[in-house]
């Protein structure tokens, strides 16, 4: 019988490509193709350069199960916007987290933040506990992200460089993951890693909701 009282705490943890790297199961990529499945229910998965596309996952700590995805941001993603967050739900019923990553504002890829939001919107219609790492400030970012069920830990890299005479920087503090996105929610009950570094609600308020 399942207890309902058992509080479960997620994990997401930013690393450097090299750790990132190290961490990859060696299947279960989840990739962005319309020609490939870009939804996948599994133990454990990942995605690679998420840039202007949206990414993410939900999850059900308390019955083992998690799913991925990569949406494209372009018009036929828009168009099934609502069949895939039907999916998802479908794959996972009554999913108790999630988390959402993603967007980029360039003027060649209009429907990035329009899908982004429209993703967002819709699955928190749908699940109570919605981490976001909203909208990537640069042209050159991109971010990984790897899940697993064991340890219900969210692994991710976020790369970015701020101009082209800039080197490229990995997540590695507060500063730099705040650099990195226009918007970052943390919902209760995950707990934010830089490294091995726990970043708590006193440490930066203004990125947990509800503390």
């Amino acid at each position: 019988m399942q207890n309902n009282n058992v509080s479960f705490t997620s994990k997401i943890q930013f690393v450097p490509w090299k750790t990132f790297s190290s961490m990859r199961p060696l299947k279960n990529e989840i990739l962005y193709f319309h020609t490939t499945p870009n939804i996948l229910k599994a133990d454990e998965f990942y995605s690679l350069a998420v840039r202007t596309c949206t990414g993410g996952g939900l999850t059900k700590p308390s019955t083992a199960e998690a799913e991925g995805f990569h949406f494209w941001d372009d018009k036929i993603t828009l168009k099934k916007a609502n069949d895939n967050v039907i999916s998802l739900i479908r794959f996972i019923k009554n999913p108790e987290r999630g988390l959402l990553l993603g967007g980029k504002r360039l003027d060649s890829n209009p429907l990035s933040v329009p899908l982004f939001n429209k993703f967002r919107n819709m699955i928190a219609e749908k699940v109570k506990n919605l981490t976001e790492f909203s909208i990537h400030r640069y042209e050159d970012c991109q971010t990984h992200y790897r899940y697993n069920t064991a340890d219900d830990t969210w692994t991710i890299c976020t790369e970015y460089r701020k101009n082209d005479k800039s080197p490229q920087r990995a997540v590695n503090s507060l500063g730099t993951l705040k650099n990195a996105f226009e918007k970052i929610s943390i919902a209760p009950g995950d707990r934010l890693f830089i490294g091995e570094k726990e970043i708590l609600p006193k440490d930066a308020p203004e990125l947990f909701q509800n503390r």
